[in-house]
């Protein structure tokens, strides 16, 4: 409080100063005009006789004293270091993973050679996206779809034997064997 207040009256003596030093009387400026013989006149003016004499208010002396200077100490604050690195986390599963086998197919045509193109679609339950989804042990696709369809080939009017297997994000695997009656074969 006491350094604020000592603050205030150095900007008070501050401000009245320069009042002072902008108010203050200047000397009229000689004009000097060349003499024949390149030699200047050394004449000095005369004062007017207008003007009467001004007091110029003589200023005490402050006696300097330090200014005290603020000082701010910050505490440290301690970082944590961490004592293990992050790992990668899993993403957040919906439950356990599972899956309904196929009973039908969607679609089916012959592609000649007594083929068909076959597809079925796989509704998962459960796990995290995306999943891998595997025909046999060959891998179709990646989706983050609940509902994938597979396609695949099937010759022939034996029952259609597979094995699906589905991989969740979150590592959870589920396998179902599953049976179609070929309907190509239905007549």
């Amino acid at each position: 409080m006491q350094q604020k207040h000592f603050l205030n009256i150095l900007a008070g003596i501050g401000l009245v100063l320069a009042i002072l030093a902008c108010n203050a009387p200047t000397p009229t400026p000689v004009e000097l005009s060349p003499s024949p013989g390149g030699v200047e006149s050394q004449d000095t003016p005369l004062p007017s006789a207008t003007q009467p004499p001004i007091d110029t208010p003589t200023l005490e002396t402050l006696s300097e004293t330090p200014t005290p200077t603020v000082t701010e100490t910050l505490t440290e604050t301690p970082t944590e270091t961490p004592t293990e690195l992050p790992t990668s986390t899993k993403p957040v599963s919906s439950g356990p993973l599972d899956f309904t086998p196929p009973t039908t197919l969607d679609h089916w045509e012959p592609t000649g050679a007594g083929e068909m193109t076959a597809t079925f679609t796989v509704e998962i339950i459960g796990g995290a996206p995306p999943y891998d989804l595997y025909h046999d042990v060959e891998y179709v696709k990646t989706t983050w779809k609940t509902n994938p369809q597979i396609t695949f080939r099937a010759r022939g009017c034996s029952g259609i034997v597979h094995t699906i297997t589905v991989k969740s994000a979150d590592g959870q695997i589920v396998k179902h064997d599953y049976w179609i009656s070929p309907p190509w074969c239905e007549n």
